[in-house]
């Protein structure tokens, strides 16, 4: 199958997405996709729809279908994990100088590996989301003073909802991958998309895994990627929902393939505030795979996990961050 590629920065990150045949309509159909989801989604973009309805006080704010689907995965993700996965936390993580594009803040360089790791992340705090979606009505509304970062869900589900987009127009197949969460659809060449993920530790080095991707998803959540200083404190992005602070965990980066993106991402974060053990227990009971490396260096393999060996040429590589 031939295939064409183009890269574009949207969402924050690097937005790569590669389709089978070379239909310039469809370079044009998934950049267009793209911006118009982070359009609609970003914090950062004060019309947005997510920062109308963060700004409501309380009040029901009209929403494209993409972002009722948005605040529905969302709901979902917080009902599948638990609460740990919770979208919620928009004020806690601007208290903690996430205020601005991640490109702003003063950021960190990785840890280096940890022997003695700790963990401590739980769900122990609200007992409902905080966001209701109308669809007769066609509204979202949120509780006065709970705002949603649509960060910890929004690049998988719009990589999944670019994949579909393509399909529907005739590309044969699809690998979006938006800032290194991924989704493949369709047709894949030589049997999979072949997906690098990096060793989190050292980036430049080794990949600390590979993976087939046949039509699933890939996401990876560490701590040791956006990472940033405010202050005298160092902080990441996956909080602990209970106590609203960056979580501490026996995991620098865990790697999850599921069906689709949004619960890939979900789960990623899900496991990484679990703590190793708990996660390659917990991973296979949603039907996921992938990779975890702990913060001692050592890397276990989720039940079920399908890895390439190299040399193997390479599409796709995931930034472990």
């Amino acid at each position: 199958m031939q295939l064409t590629a183009l890269s574009f920065d949207a969402m924050g990150t690097n937005a790569h997405v590669i389709y089978g045949g070379d239909d310039p309509q469809h370079a044009a159909l998934a950049m267009a996709r793209v911006q118009q989801l982070e359009q609609l989604w970003s914090r950062f973009i004060e019309s947005s729809e997510i920062s109308q309805i963060n700004s409501a006080g309380g009040e029901p704010v009209a929403a494209s279908p993409e972002t009722l689907t948005l605040i529905e995965r969302a709901a979902e993700a917080w009902e599948m994990t638990g609460g740990l996965f919770d979208p919620m936390v928009l004020e806690q993580i601007r208290a903690l100088g996430y205020d601005r594009t991640f490109k702003e803040l003063d950021t960190l360089a990785p840890l280096a590996p940890l022997s003695d790791p700790p963990i401590g992340a739980t769900n122990e705090g609200r007992d409902s989301l905080g966001i209701r979606v109308d669809r007769a009505a066609g509204t979202v509304t949120a509780v006065a003073g709970r705002g949603i970062d649509s960060g910890g869900i929004g690049k998988g589900l719009a990589a999944d909802l670019v994949v579909a987009s393509l399909l529907e127009a005739g590309a044969p197949g699809a690998l979006v991958n938006l800032g290194g969460d991924l989704r493949s659809g369709g047709a894949a060449p030589d049997g999979g998309w072949r997906v690098e993920v990096d060793n989190p530790f050292d980036p430049a080095g080794p990949p600390a895994a590979r993976f087939l991707l046949n039509g699933q998803a890939l996401v990876t959540s560490s701590s040791q990627g956006r990472r940033w200083r405010d202050g005298d404190e160092e902080n990441h992005h996956l909080l602990n929902p209970a106590s609203g602070q960056p979580a501490v965990s026996d995991i620098a980066s865990v790697t999850v393939i599921a069906d689709e993106g949004w619960r890939a991402e979900a789960l990623a974060k899900a496991a990484f505030l679990s703590g190793r053990d708990d996660a390659l227990a917990m991973l296979p009971k949603h039907d996921a795979t992938g990779a975890i490396v702990g913060r001692d260096g050592k890397l276990d393999w989720v039940a079920g996990s399908r890895q390439f060996r190299a040399p193997e040429r390479v599409v796709a590589r995931r930034p472990a961050g």
